[in-house]
């Protein structure tokens, strides 16, 4: 009885960090995304700016072009040009999740395959939060 109450609280612990990396992860990519959006939002301000600054005279062909080169890298950077979509979750490496959680990745079965999907069905805690 002791034996699976730890191998509970173990899976229940791996399940938790789990989740935490999952969250860490889909941060990184959030603020990644504001990054870029920002970035090519100020080339873009940058661009008209410069464009502007002439009046009604035209830029030079030179400046045109690099001026059109940097509105394509704006457009490229911009994560808005496409449609957004959840991440693709991380493995669920044991080294991974040992540094994240501070436990012993090897106390049992690996909880998770190579894609980071849990593969012990009968073992996965019910409540992860218990």
């Amino acid at each position: 009885m002791r034996e699976a109450e730890q191998r509970r609280r173990w899976y229940a612990a791996v399940t938790q960090t789990r989740e935490r990396q999952i969250e860490q992860h889909r941060a990184t990519v959030l603020t990644e995304q504001i990054r870029a959006w920002r970035q090519a939002d100020e080339i873009r301000a940058f661009c008209q700016a410069a464009r502007a600054r002439t009046g009604e005279t035209p830029v030079t062909a030179s400046e045109a072009d690099w001026l059109d080169w940097a509105e394509a890298y704006a457009m490229q950077l911009d994560p808005l040009q496409e449609p957004l979509r959840t991440p693709v979750d991380p493995p669920a490496g044991r080294e991974v999740l040992r540094e994240l959680a501070k436990i012993d990745v090897y106390a049992h079965p690996w909880p998770f395959d190579a894609d980071g999907r849990w593969m012990l069905p009968d073992d996965r805690p019910t409540d992860p939060r218990t």
